[in-house]
Parts: C-alpha cells; structure tokens; sequence
C-alpha cells in the first residue's frame, strides 16, 4: 500500500479501521504499523472530525455547506426553444408577403369596359331572332 492509498482510504473512511474497506484493511494497517510517523499524523486528523462527526448535536456550518455544494458542477440551464417562434414568425412574414404580392397580381382597371365589349357582342341577339322568325313578330 502506498501513502498516497492510506490517506484517501482515512480521508474516506475515517480513522477507525472498522470503517475501513475489508479489501484493503489489512493492508492499510500494515502501513500504519510500519510508517507510523506519516499514519498517526492523517489518523489524528481524521479523528477529529469523527469525533465532531459522531456528536449529536453537530450541525454543518454555513461555509461548510456552500464548500460542499461548490464542489457540484453548476446546473446546465434548459435550452432556449427558439424554434417553434421563429418557425411562427416565418409563417406570418410569407403570409403578410403573399396577400400584398396577391395585390400586385390582380386586375386594377375598372371592369366596365370590359363588362360593355360583352354586351356589345350579344347586343345583335334580338335582331337574329326576329330575322329568323320573320316578320310575324
């Protein structure tokens, strides 16, 4: 086991070995018993904490909480859906195009004389009729 191993498992785990993980507590109490100088100094420390840890009444302090909670990567904001307006805002831009465009398209001069050639050609119609009927009429 390497220093570097026994302090995360103590940092992890805290200083009583009972807490430690089974896989590598044997190990770990190997190194304390053979490196006692760096071992007592991380133990010591962590026992501190167990001890404040393990007090009924220990509540977490404000700095610690937002030590804790800066740790956390920062929320990722939702999306902007810009699609469904600028989709709307399409439709209404073809649509104002379209009906001033249909405004261009469409017949300006005035139908009258248009209206008058029709009669014109139809103005004949009773004259046919009463050559064809003859003079009865």
């Amino acid at each position: 086991m390497t220093e570097e191993r026994f302090i995360q498992i103590v940092e992890a785990y805290g200083a009583n070995p009972a807490r430690w993980p089974e896989t590598e507590r044997a190990a770990a109490m190997a190194f304390a018993d053979a490196y006692p100088d760096v071992a007592d100094a991380a133990l010591q420390a962590e026992a501190l904490l167990d001890d404040w840890l393990g007090r009924p009444d220990a509540q977490p302090s404000e700095l610690l909480e937002r030590r804790i909670l800066n740790r956390f990567p920062a929320p990722v904001a939702a999306p902007v859906r810009w699609q469904i307006p600028a989709a709307a805002a399409a439709a209404l831009l073809v649509g104002a195009f379209i009906g001033f465009a249909s405004g261009a398209l469409t017949v300006t001069e005035p139908l009258t004389p248009t209206l008058y050639a029709a009669a014109d050609a139809y103005a004949g119609l009773d004259e046919d009729w009463i050559t064809w009927l003859g003079d009865d009429v």
